[in-house]
């Protein structure tokens, strides 16, 4: 049996490190993209409030622009919440590697 546990932990040590470098690939990725995301959410809720403002657009089409901002907005934090499971599930094979 301890030889079955020791090749199991042989076979999983690439993909723990895969994890951490999805990980880090993904931290990085996340926080230059959510500076682009951030303004570019702004720019839409602010085209949207001017136009609605200026009467250049109809209630409907303000609405489309700010849940558009809305959706951009909440992209990096979805990335987050995966990057979490992805550090948690590389937590819980690092701790059964380490066993």
């Amino acid at each position: 049996m301890a030889v079955l546990k020791w090749m199991l932990k042989l076979a999983l040590l690439p993909l723990l490190l895969l994890l951490i470098l999805a990980q880090w690939a993904g931290i990085f990725l996340t926080t230059f993209s959510s500076v682009v995301t951030n303004l570019l959410a702004g720019l839409f809720f602010f085209v949207a409030l001017a136009s609605w403002i200026m009467k250049l657009a109809d209630g409907g089409e303000v609405l489309k622009m700010l849940i558009t901002a809305f959706v951009v907005f909440v992209l990096p934090y979805i990335a987050i919440a995966a990057i979490a499971k992805i550090s948690f599930f590389a937590d819980e094979l690092r701790d059964f590697l380490q066993s």
